[in-house]
């Protein structure tokens, strides 16, 4: 049996995985690369496997780390949530989760709106996919989530409509090939549903966990990916030869209903996404 896994490791574990990178998890847990690298380096000696697949500097999750993963966040959930709970005179802090698309512009004005509400407000945030916020949820380490698609006792906030990415001079392949967030991703499917009823071959060039990692996968040329414009913040492939997108449905998911809290967190989430989708550009 393997040792006890530190906290700290699996911290510095999880801001690689969610930033894409040693260098941007460094700067989110406020330590040098060198640092970051040693520690995962650590980590990996005490499971005794490796964690990502190692390509020059860049870092995909592999099988092992994967199964991690669901485990780390777990984890750290709960001591996050009994640190918060022990401390003296703690007040009971804003759980909230939200998909990776909208931390900018929907996240940020609701933790100011909860903020001016109430000025002593502490936070807890998670941020993932809809299927790690749902876990979240059901592990009672948030108490309100704005998730993709229509989860079962959500309340559909927004539908916006999904747009193509990339460069068309992939296009003039005869197999497109497709970027996308690991599955399960409801974009994924989205695409391969279309190019199927197209009759349109498609394979997947690229997969990752981040959405700055397909962001940045989309603007190299890599691939195309299957979006929407407010969520990725590139332009979108207009006039493209490729099958209409449908919409994508967004929703608010509460496991606490209340008029302070998480039902403050609920409302501000969904006028903010829906003034969001309101401005969004379309295709011409």
């Amino acid at each position: 049996m393997i040792p006890d896994l530190p906290s700290p490791l699996l911290r510095t574990f999880v801001a690689v995985v969610d930033c894409g990178s040693l260098a941007a998890a460094s700067k989110r847990i406020a330590r040098s690369e060198s640092a970051v690298s040693l520690q995962i380096s650590r980590l990996e000696e005490i499971v005794r496997q490796p964690l990502f697949d190692r390509d020059g500097r860049a870092l995909r999750l592999n099988r092992f780390g994967g199964l991690l993963l669901s485990h780390a966040r777990a984890i750290l959930g709960r001591i996050d949530a009994a640190r918060a709970e022990l401390a003296p005179d703690a007040a009971a802090p804003v759980r909230i989760g939200i998909v990776q698309d909208f931390v900018a512009d929907v996240l940020r004005p609701t933790l100011a709106d909860i903020r001016s509400a109430t000025s002593d407000a502490a936070f807890t945030i998670v941020i993932g996919s809809t299927a790690e916020l749902l876990q979240a949820m059901s592990e009672d380490r948030i108490d309100v989530a704005l998730c993709a698609g229509e989860p079962f006792g959500g309340s559909v906030v927004a539908r916006i409509p999904m747009r193509w990415f990339g460069d068309a001079d992939l296009l003039e392949a005869e197999v497109v090939p497709l970027v996308s967030i690991a599955p399960p991703c409801p974009f994924l499917h989205a695409a391969q549903r279309v190019l199927d009823a197209a009759g349109r071959p498609w394979r997947v060039a690229l997969t990752t966990p981040s959405l700055d990692g397909l962001r940045a996968a989309t603007e190299a040329g890599l691939g195309i990916a299957c979006r929407t414009e407010a969520g990725l913040g590139l332009p979108a492939l207009c006039g493209a030869p490729l099958p209409q997108l449908p919409e994508i449905a967004y929703s608010t998911v509460e496991r606490r209903h209340s008029g302070a809290g998480p039902g403050l967190a609920a409302r501000s989430l969904g006028l903010h996404l829906a003034l969001l989708a309101s401005s969004s550009g379309t295709c011409a």
